[in-house]
């Protein structure tokens, strides 16, 4: 099985096990444990800070001791804390054991993006591994969300929580058989990236701001703003995700033929135009194109992106590198429900779909200028 296939399927499945239970944390601690609203923000605020750390750590350990063995010692420490996190059910241990889980889930993700980087060196193949490694986590992203909700219903967070660790601990045999591949020595001290790396983090930073907006943000404009009920707004985002399940192997082998630099600028202009739409929609059918708009620009970006951060990456300390574009995701993931909500709120939500636009912009011109 080609390594890529591989990464894909172990994707797979532990996107669907977090996608099954991660979602109705914050809802699980304000209904089961009367953790007021404020508690529960500052719990989403440790796991931002875990899953940062988590990245420089897993970064820096995959360099120096190999990207399968970060893979599974970090898969399996995450599997037990959510396992530990049911047995105890308690608010605090939950907390905490669910920010353990985020720290070594992303110093496993660090890992398995920068052993794609290691396999692959040429351009068209990195954009096209990254491209099926996207596929499988929507395929587990789709499948978990779907499931998710009546599970929680059924049998609450707590088992939830079990079934997730089940997940988790089942993708570690697919690492069976997953080489480490060669690389030429082991990174032994700390090796700064290139200023090409670093003014690329810029554009890219805007690029996951615009990236976490397929979340929080088009739910509670869909369902606050144009009164679209919550089955709709969810059945909008799925829209999303069986998109690029469907279409994003395609996309990623046209996007590989051009230059980077032209590809990350036409899909961020695309982001751009979606989202600037966005004040026009007032019907699920036309919410459903302008969604169609914005996943095309997605499904060109996210894998070039990634390709690229792995080409500017030296190969001694591509680990620790990639945890650079790994923090730049996370924080600006997190940052863009904060953005628009406070835009939305201080402005208008239209107001705020142009700030956004506006952002999607700057990142296309960015990426010309960077690596143009």
């Amino acid at each position: 099985m080609r390594p890529e296939d591989r990464l894909a399927i172990i994707g797979a499945l532990r996107v669907l096990g977090f996608s099954i239970a991660l979602p109705f944390a914050g809802l699980a601690l304000n209904l089961d444990f009367r953790e007021p609203l404020a508690v529960v923000s500052e719990f989403y605020a440790s796991l931002a800070v875990a899953s940062a750390v988590g990245q420089v750590v897993g970064g820096y350990v995959s360099d120096r001791t190999g990207r399968v063995r970060t893979m599974f010692m970090s898969g399996l420490v995450a599997s037990l804390s959510l396992a530990v996190a049911a047995l105890l059910w308690r608010a605090t241990a939950i907390e905490v054991l669910l920010a353990v889980q985020s720290f070594f889930s992303n110093a496993y993700s660090v890992a398995s993006m920068a052993i794609v980087g290691d396999y692959f060196s040429e351009h068209s193949s990195l954009v096209k591994a990254y491209g099926r490694l996207r596929v499988g986590s929507n395929l587990g992203w789709a499948l978990g969300i779907a499931v998710g909700g009546e599970l929680y219903a059924l049998i609450g967070f707590r088992w939830l929580l079990a079934v997730t660790s089940a997940v988790l601990a089942a993708s570690l045999a697919a690492l069976w058989g997953l080489g480490e591949p060669p690389r030429s020595e082991l990174a032994v001290a700390f090796e700064r990236p290139t200023p090409v790396m670093v003014k690329f983090l810029a554009p890219t930073f805007m690029t996951f701001i615009i990236a976490g907006l397929m979340g929080y943000p088009l739910v509670q404009y869909f369902s606050g703003f144009l009164r679209i009920s919550t089955s709709y707004s969810g059945a909008l985002l799925a829209i999303n995700g069986l998109m690029v399940v469907l279409l994003q192997d395609m996309v990623a082998r046209k996007a590989s033929a051009h230059s980077p630099a032209k590809s990350l600028a036409t899909g961020m202009a695309i982001y751009g135009l979606g989202y600037g739409l966005m004040p026009m929609v007032n019907s699920v059918p036309a919410a459903a194109l302008d969604i169609m708009l914005i996943t095309l620009g997605e499904m060109i970006v996210m894998p070039v992106s990634s390709a690229v951060a792995a080409e500017l990456s030296s190969p001694r300390a591509r680990g620790s590198h990639m945890s650079l574009y790994g923090i730049a995701n996370t924080i600006g993931r997190n940052l863009s429900s904060a953005i628009f909500a406070a835009a939305a709120y201080s402005l208008g939500a239209s107001y705020g779909w142009a700030l956004m636009a506006s952002i999607a912009m700057a990142s296309s011109v960015g990426y010309l200028a960077v690596i143009g």
